[in-house]
């Protein structure tokens, strides 16, 4: 017998997933999903397929290719994605030259036998739909009919699958479940039969369908699909050339990568090309090809693609912008790393030069502030974490400075901040919790978009605010010249404003008393002149980022 294989779903459903696949080569468990269809073929018996193919048909058949991988043989046919089948299959003509063909559906996940659906099926007459559960398995055993389109009944198989009504056939008790009459809601014509098999399904119609069948196939619900990974122990199972520790829990899949310091808790489905760095944590979370998760992250019931981040209980789509917490494996982040390095170099590097200097900074916190020299702060810095509800927020940590007016007395303790990564050599000035969410929070006026500019850029010691602001400058000062500093900053620019603080070190404004005692080195500079001649840059970052 000859199958014809539809996998030709659309699957807005289950966007945005499918805006990089089709649904029958989304992973379910680490391997694409159109494969368990193939080898639940094969294990049947069928070695001829016709194979539907709409969305990313080119991917499918490179992917695909002849079927000599699966010991089958395919031959292609394009449809307009999620075509009426008697009238793809009205195309194909003269070869479909069989009686009886097995139709399936590619874009379903199901668990079960087809040689004992075909065995039972060849007792009934007429066409025969194979249920689990009661529920449309997306199978049927289609028979050729007369008339002027001789395969009408195929669309017994189309997504979504036709809600037939069902009907006992016989009042007998002994034969109630058996053989179910469905009535076609089209014709009403009472010629399709019900024949319940053993199995699981899943038909992927919502994003919450899909993480619960990854989580389903990791808890072993369906038995009879073959997984590309070896099992570890009662809780890890692990595909070639992956890397994970044995307390983890979970489904890994090849050539993944998961830090010894990284948790993997209760049910956890990472596919290939999977990067998790170190005290991530993960919790009821499927994660998709070519992913890396940042340190620190917490990922709660959510699917993760790149740097998509979908939220199972709300379903919103949150793109992650901060490529050290999420990002896409296929694009390089090479440069971020090497950037985030650097900057904790320059800070181990800068605290050993500095070191002469903390005596005299002690000395002068003792002078002003006799009972308690070093004090605590809590300040925003650059790590994020994002929430249960999927939101990223910006984490707060506790940084020390000395009780001194001597500006580049008071800071050097934040250079421990620098080396943990929590702030950059140059960025924008750091804020207090309090600050932050005070110049977010929502009022009467709304926040222009240039307003919120600033938390793209880093928060560091040293920036453009820092060496070219007062510390009592207006607040929609350094809001301009941080949001222009956050528009056009890049590696060459920030090594100037490096090479300024370094120079600003042997000027009098970085030992100067009467400074107030802020949140980073700044000088008087002229803030007048700054705020007209950034005016028109607020103007212009505004009308770029409508």
């Amino acid at each position: 017998m000859k199958a014809i294989l539809f996998a030709d779903r659309k699957g807005s459903e289950l966007q945005p997933l499918t805006h990089r696949t089709c649904v029958a080569l989304l992973p379910i468990a680490a391997k694409p999903l159109i494969e368990y269809t193939l080898e639940a073929l094969w294990m049947g018996g069928i070695r001829e397929v016709f194979v539907v193919i709409s969305p990313f048909a080119d991917y499918i058949e490179r992917y695909l290719g002849n079927g000599e991988r699966w010991g089958l043989q395919f031959e292609y046919i394009l449809s307009r994605g999620q075509e009426a089948p008697p009238d793809v299959l009205a195309r194909l003509g003269a070869q479909l030259s069989d009686s009886e063909y097995l139709l399936i559906r590619a874009d379903v996940l199901r668990s079960l036998e087809i040689q004992d659906f075909l065995t039972e099926a060849q007792q009934v007459d007429g066409q025969i739909v194979a249920t689990i559960q009661g529920c449309h398995a997306g199978m049927s055993l289609l028979r050729k009919q007369t008339g002027p389109n001789p395969w009408q009944a195929s669309n017994l198989v189309r997504f979504p699958c036709i809600p037939f009504i069902a009907q006992n056939q016989s009042a007998n008790p002994q034969q109630l479940n058996q053989n179910l009459l469905f009535v076609n809601p089209d014709t009403q014509e009472t010629t399709f039969y019900a024949l319940p098999v053993e199995g699981q399904l899943s038909m992927l119609d919502s994003l919450k369908a899909f993480h619960q069948a990854n989580l389903d196939v990791l808890a072993g619900h369906f038995p009879t699909l073959v997984l590309p990974v070896r099992k570890i122990n009662e809780k890890l199972q692990v595909g070639r050339r992956s890397k994970v520790l044995p307390h983890n829990t979970g489904l890994v899949g090849a050539f993944c990568r998961v830090h010894a310091g990284a948790r993997l808790v209760d049910k956890v489905v990472l596919c290939d090309d999977v990067r998790v760095e170190r005290h991530a944590k993960l919790n009821n979370t499927v994660v998709l090809p070519c992913t890396y998760i940042g340190q620190s992250v917490e990922l709660h019931n959510t699917i993760v693609w790149g740097n998509l981040l979908i939220p199972i209980n709300t379903g919103k789509v949150k793109p992650i912008f901060d490529r050290r917490l999420l990002a896409d494996l296929k694009f390089p982040i090479l440069y971020s790393q090497f950037v985030e390095v650097l900057n904790r170099v320059l800070g181990v590097f800068t605290l050993l030069v500095s070191i002469p200097l903390w005596p005299l900074a002690l000395l002068a916190a003792l002078l002003q502030n006799p009972r308690k020299p070093l004090r605590k702060i809590k300040l925003r810095g650059n790590l994020k974490q994002i929430d249960q509800d999927g939101i990223l927020r910006p984490r707060d940590f506790t940084a020390l400075e000395w009780a001194t007016s001597i500006a580049l007395l008071r800071h050097l303790p934040k250079l421990l901040a620098v080396i943990t990564g929590r702030l950059r050599m140059v960025g924008v000035r750091p804020e207090t919790a309090e600050q932050a969410e005070a110049r977010t929070a929502q009022t009467d006026d709304p926040i222009e978009v240039w307003e919120r500019m600033r938390d793209y850029a880093p928060v560091g010691l040293i920036g453009p605010s820092q060496l070219t602001l007062s510390f009592d400058a207006p607040r929609e000062e350094c809001l301009i010249v941080e949001a222009h500093y956050a528009r056009t900053r890049h590696f060459s620019s920030d090594l100037v404003w490096l090479l300024r603080g370094l120079l600003a070190f042997f000027t009098a404004r970085a030992w100067n008393t009467g400074q107030p005692q802020g949140i980073a080195p700044t000088n008087t500079g002229q803030p007048q002149g700054i705020a007209q001649t950034n005016t028109g840059q607020a103007q212009r970052i505004a009308q770029t980022n409508k």
